[in-house]
């Protein structure tokens, strides 16, 4: 068999072998994307996300445009990143990760949601609970797509700064973050309570006294004032 010992024959069996392959795989209905699955999410919908990815379920795996996916998605207001995974043969999976709100802010249309990154993501009417009111920006700034934390002064900053620093379980105790300067940042409490923050350093310290000192008999009653700015040495009145 002299076609054997022919290289060109065996390049030419492995190229159509090759070509099978790829056809099988782009046009097979078994290597169609069958499934969408969205992680991660909380603030935007599964739907929304799937509508915004514009996945037609003909598309072949091995042809799915992910940048394109990815960009698609990103460009929801809530979602911060998007990750699209092929699950092999008919299953996809878009990993987001959610901007996470840390205060919010009067917007030109209402309420604008302010993102740890600083961006003003989201617009609603009515003011969410457990999130802190952060000081006012220039008037025609504060809206969707504007950045908080290239709009603001320093002494807004240091607010922002607070808020995207303190814990969770914290944040929501509170009702608004203000600062007249650098130093000067002051949270206030749903109880009535001034906490008297001073810079946005040490935000784990300070967070760990205010913590101890909310579960202290006297908290909101006996003492309305508290002062961390020195967090080794806290002062009440």
């Amino acid at each position: 068999m002299k076609w054997v010992r022919r290289p060109w024959v065996w390049l030419a069996v492995a190229l159509c072998i090759a070509l099978s392959s790829a056809a099988t795989l782009r046009f097979a209905p078994v290597f169609q994307v069958d499934q969408v699955e969205v992680l991660g999410n909380g603030q935007v919908s599964a739907d929304d996300v799937i509508a915004a990815a514009k996945v037609s379920d003909s598309t072949p795996m091995v042809a799915l445009p992910i940048d394109e996916i990815e960009s698609r998605v990103e460009s929801l207001d809530a979602v911060a990143a998007a990750r699209v995974v092929r699950d092999w043969p008919d299953r996809i999976e878009i990993v987001i990760r959610e901007r996470r709100a840390v205060g919010y802010v009067e917007s030109a249309n209402g309420i604008g949601l302010v993102g740890s990154d600083g961006s003003i993501y989201r617009e609603q009417d009515e003011a969410p609970k457990g999130l802190p009111q952060l000081p006012a920006i220039a008037e025609g700034s504060a809206q969707v797509g504007d950045s908080y934390s290239d709009a603001a002064g320093e002494a807004e900053n240091a607010a922002f700064a607070v808020a995207a620093s303190i814990p969770n379980s914290f944040r929501r105790a509170l009702v608004t973050i203000s600062a007249t300067g650098t130093r000067t940042v002051r949270l206030t409490f749903a109880d009535g309570v001034v906490v008297k923050w001073g810079s946005s350093g040490s935000p784990e310290e300070k967070a760990t006294v205010v913590n101890a000192l909310r579960e202290r008999q006297g908290w909101g009653s006996t003492f309305t004032v508290v002062d961390v700015t020195a967090p080794e040495a806290p002062a009440l009145s």
